[in-house]
C-alpha cells in the first residue's frame, strides 16, 4: 500500500513534466519551425570555410557517381549542404558544427577514394555503421543506421539472418548533419542488442512521425538493407519508441503483414484523444474524415495478423495512448501484452526492457506467416487494403471503415465475409488448391467457382503488388449488390472514372508524395497576375518544404519539357501548378478534369468562382495511362503550424478545393478554403 501511494504521488508531480503536449498542443521540444533556428550560428568566414571544402567533395564525387553504393558517400556532402542552406547548428558553440562538418567531409572523401577502387571497406566488420541509399520519390540519398553484432557473418552465401527496424522518437534538431554524426561516431548500442540480429535505424526524413515520405523511407531503408547483408525477409521485426512508437503502431496496423513481430513504445495512435480535442475545437468535417489515414484504432483489425506487444512507464503521459488502443484491440478480440515500467516515465525500464527483447525475440525466430488460414483487413482506403494473400482493391464509399475476413477451410474452400467492399484481389494460399486450378469461394454467403490460375514460384509480400506470374491473382467485383468472379486473365481498370479508386491511387492530395514525383511548372501566363504570383510563390514553397522537412530535392521541371503528359505520367505523378493558361501541360489534361476552368471561371460541380481570384487544388488520376495521377497546385497539405507536433502531420485537404487567393497564404493555409469535398468512389463530383 505504502508503495502505491508512493507512485501515486509521484505520478502526481512527474506527469506535467513528462507530458509530450504543452497547453498549446505543441511538442515540448518545439522552437516554432523545422528545422530550427540555429544555436550556434557559424560565422561568415567558417561557413565560407566549410561551403569551400564541400564545393571540392562535390566535385570529386562526380567521379564516382554511378557506382552503385555511390549513396554511402552521397549522404555525408548532403547532409553538409542542408546545414549551411537552413543553418542546421545546433551545438553548444559554433566550432562543435564546424567539427561535424568537418567530420563528414572527411569521411565522404575517404569514401569517394574507396569507390574510384571499387571498394566498400566501411561495410566490413561488426559495429555500427551508417549507409545510404538513392529514394525512388525523388533521387536523395537518404541515410540509414546499421548495427552488426560482433561474430555475425552476413551476406551473399551466408545464412540469411534476422533484422530488426528501430524507428527514432522525435527530434527537431536531429537533422542530417546530427542524424549522421551520430551513426558516424557511434561508441554505443542502441536501445535493443538482440543476439544475432541486425538492428538499422531508418532516417524517416527527419521529423513527419513516420508518415509521408518518411513511411517510404522505412521500406526503401528495409529493402536496402535486406539485400547488403541477406537478411531474412521472414525475421524482421518493427520496433520503435516515442515518435518511434507512434510509427510503430502505423507502420504495424497499415502493414501488418510485412512484420514478424511489432513492439510499440510510447506513442501516440490518434489525433482526437491524444490531442484532447473536445467537438467545440474539431476542425473542419473533412479533416477529420481524414484523421482516417493515419489513425491506428481505424486499422486495430490488421493486428490479428501480426503478433504486438506494448511498452508504456507507468507514469509516463503517453501511456494513455496505449491504455486506449488496448480498449479498441479487445473490443475485436485481440489482447497483446502491455507491459509497464514501474515508476517510470518516458523510458524504458531497465528491467522490463529485457522481457519485451525476449518476446520479440521469440516471435522473430518464429517469423511472419506468408500463407495463414485466416487473413483480416481492417481499413479506410484502399490505399491500405493489402494484407497476406488479400487485397482489398475497392470500396462502396471510401473513408468509412471497410473489412475482409478471409480463411481457408476443409482444405479446398476459401470463405470471406466482407463490409464496404466492391473489389478484391487475391492469391490462393497453397493450402486452398487442393482441387487443383479449381476454387470454391464463399463470399458473404454468395458461392462461386473460381479458376486459381498458376501457382507462383515465390511470394513475397513487401512493398510489390505480389508474384509477377500472368493470372496468378483471383479477381471478385460486386455489383448491385451481388458478388462475381471478375476473372484473373484482364486486371481492374485503374486509369479513371469506371474503374473507381484503387489501392493504386484512391486519393487525396497528400497520397501522391508517398512514392515517385516530378514538379512541373509553368512554362507560360495566365491572365490573372494574382493567379500567377500566388502560384510562383507556393511552388516555390513546396520546394523548400520539401528539403526543409522531407530532406530531399524535388525533381523539377518546366511544362515545355513535357510534351505528352500522358506519356510522362506512366512512370510518376505529375505534381501540375499554374492554369490550362499557363502550364502546357494542364491544358492537355484539362479536358479530362471534373473542372470548368476558363480565364473567367474556375468551377466544380455546381459551384464556380472568379477565376482571377480562386485557383483549384485536385487529385484525380489520368484516363490514358495505368495507374497514373496528377496533382494539381498543391504541394503537402499539412504546413508549418502542423509541426509543433507529429499528431498533426496529416493530410489537410480532400481529394479537391477551392482556394481564395485574395486571403494570404499563412502557416496553415495556402489560401481561404471556399469549397472542398471528396470524389466519389467513381472519381465523379458529388452531388451537394
Amino acid at each position: 500500500m505504502r508503495r502505491s501511494l508512493l507512485l501515486s504521488l509521484l505520478a502526481a508531480t512527474v506527469l506535467p513534466a513528462q507530458a509530450q503536449l504543452s497547453p498549446n498542443g505543441a511538442t515540448a521540444s518545439f522552437k516554432g519551425s523545422l528545422p530550427p533556428k540555429p544555436t550556434a550560428a557559424l560565422s561568415a568566414e567558417q561557413e565560407a570555410g566549410i561551403a569551400k571544402e564541400l564545393a571540392a567533395v562535390t566535385k570529386a564525387f562526380a567521379s564516382v557517381k554511378k557506382h552503385p553504393r555511390a549513396a554511402d558517400a552521397d549522404i555525408f556532402i548532403k547532409a553538409v549542404r542542408y546545414a549551411l542552406e537552413f543553418d542546421e547548428w545546433y551545438d553548444k558553440k559554433p566550432e562543435d558544427g564546424v567539427k561535424k562538418a568537418t567530420a563528414l567531409l572527411d569521411e565522404a572523401k575517404k569514401r569517394i577514394a574507396s569507390l574510384k577502387k571499387n571498394e566498400t571497406s566501411w561495410m566490413n566488420g561488426s559495429g555500427p555503421k551508417v549507409l545510404g541509399f538513392y529514394s525512388k520519390i525523388d533521387d536523395s540519398p537518404q541515410p540509414y543506421g546499421v548495427e552488426i553484432p560482433e561474430g555475425l557473418e552476413f551476406g551473399a552465401g551466408k545464412k540469411p539472418v534476422p533484422m530488426w527496424i528501430w524507428l527514432h522518437g522525435r527530434g527537431d534538431t536531429s537533422t542530417d548533419l546530427s542524424f549522421v554524426y551520430g551513426k558516424l561516431m557511434a561508441k554505443k548500442p542502441g536501445q535493443f542488442q538482440p543476439a544475432g540480429t541486425i538492428v538499422i535505424h531508418p532516417f524517416g526524413r527527419y521529423c513527419n512521425g513516420w508518415k509521408s515520405a518518411g513511411e517510404t523511407d522505412v521500406f526503401e531503408c528495409r529493402d536496402d538493407a535486406t539485400k547488403r547483408f541477406n537478411v531474412d525477409t521472414n525475421r524482421v521485426a518493427l520496433a520503435g519508441f516515442s515518435m518511434g512508437g507512434a510509427g510503430a503502431w502505423h507502420l504495424g496496423a497499415h502493414y501488418a503483414d510485412q512484420w514478424a513481430c511489432v513492439h510499440t513504445g510510447a506513442g501516440f495512435a490518434d489525433v482526437k484523444r491524444y490531442q484532447k480535442l473536445t467537438p467545440d475545437k474539431y476542425p473542419v468535417w473533412y479533416e477529420q474524415t481524414l484523421w482516417g489515414v493515419y489513425d491506428v484504432p481505424d486499422y486495430a483489425r490488421n493486428f490479428m495478423n501480426v503478433p504486438l506487444i506494448s511498452y508504456s512507464g507507468e507514469i509516463d503521459a503517453q501511456r494513455d495512448s496505449a491504455e486506449y488502443m488496448m480498449e479498441v484491440l479487445a473490443k475485436e478480440g485481440i489482447k497483446p501484452p502491455h507491459l509497464i515500467g514501474p515508476g517510470m516515465g518516458h523510458k524504458y525500464h531497465p528491467e522490463v526492457i529485457k522481457e519485451v527483447q525476449a518476446w520479440i525475440e521469440k516471435a522473430v525466430a518464429k517469423g511472419r506467416e506468408l500463407f495463414p488460414d485466416e487473413v483480416h483487413v481492417q481499413t479506410k482506403t484502399p490505399f491500405y487494403g493489402r494484407m497476406k494473400w488479400v487485397n482489398l482493391h475497392g470500396m462502396e464509399e471510401s473513408w468509412k471503415d471497410a473489412r475482409i475476413d478471409a480463411r481457408v477451410v476443409d482444405g479446398g474452400t476459401i470463405e470471406m465475409k466482407t463490409s464496404n467492399v466492391t473489389r478484391i484481389v487475391f492469391y490462393p494460399p497453397p493450402q486452398a488448391r487442393k482441387g487443383g486450378d479449381k476454387l470454391k469461394l464463399i463470399i458473404d454467403g454468395t458461392e462461386l467457382q473460381l479458376t486459381a490460375g498458376p501457382e507462383a514460384p515465390k511470394f513475397e509480400t513487401f512493398m510489390s503488388p505480389g508474384p509477377k506470374v500472368a493470372n496468378a491473382f483471383c479477381r471478385l467485383i460486386k455489383e448491385n449488390g451481388a458478388w462475381r468472379d471478375f476473372g484473373n486473365a484482364v486486371p481492374f481498370q485503374h486509369e479513371g472514372p469506371e474503374g473507381g479508386k484503387a489501392g493504386a491511387h484512391p486519393g487525396p492530395m497528400d497520397a501522391s508524395f508517398l512514392k515517385r514525383f516530378v514538379v512541373v511548372l509553368p512554362d507560360g501566363e495566365s491572365s490573372s497576375p494574382a493567379v500567377d504570383a500566388w502560384v510562383k510563390a507556393e511552388s516555390a514553397h513546396f520546394l523548400q518544404r520539401w528539403r526543409g522537412l522531407m530532406r530531399g530535392d524535388a525533381r523539377v521541371v518546366q511544362a515545355s519539357d513535357i510534351a505528352d503528359v500522358f506519356e510522362a505520367g506512366k512512370t510518376q505523378s505529375l505534381i501540375l501548378w499554374g492554369t490550362p493558361e499557363s502550364n502546357s501541360c494542364i491544358r492537355q489534361l484539362v479536358k479530362s478534369l471534373p473542372v470548368e476552368w476558363s480565364a473567367a471561371k474556375v468551377g466544380i460541380g455546381a459551384q464556380s468562382f472568379d477565376a482571377k481570384t480562386h485557383v483549384p487544388l485536385l487529385t484525380y488520376p489520368c484516363l490514358k495511362s495505368m495507374g497514373f495521377e496528377a496533382v494539381i497546385n498543391s504541394g503537402l497539405t499539412f504546413r508549418e503550424a502542423h509541426d509543433r507536433t507529429n499528431s498533426l502531420q496529416n493530410p489537410k485537404l480532400p481529394d479537391w478545393a477551392i482556394l481564395d487567393i485574395t486571403q494570404p497564404p499563412s502557416a496553415e493555409t495556402a489560401g481561404k478554403v471556399v469549397a472542398a469535398d471528396f470524389f466519389d468512389d467513381h472519381w465523379q463530383v458529388k452531388k451537394p
